[in-house]
């Protein structure tokens, strides 16, 4: 579980520092499938 939030929190720090559309896009996209993960664990 704390490897997935470190994993989130490094993709979104990758997003900010992303200097193009294309490349941020997909950065967020990947942190919002880990978020889909944290909240399942967090579920169960």
């Amino acid at each position: 579980m704390k490897k997935l939030n470190k994993k989130y929190a490094e993709l979104m720090h990758q997003a900010q520092q992303a200097t193009g559309r294309k490349e941020a896009v997909g950065l967020i996209h990947k942190a919002a499938k880990l978020k889909t993960k944290l909240e399942n664990y967090e579920m169960m």
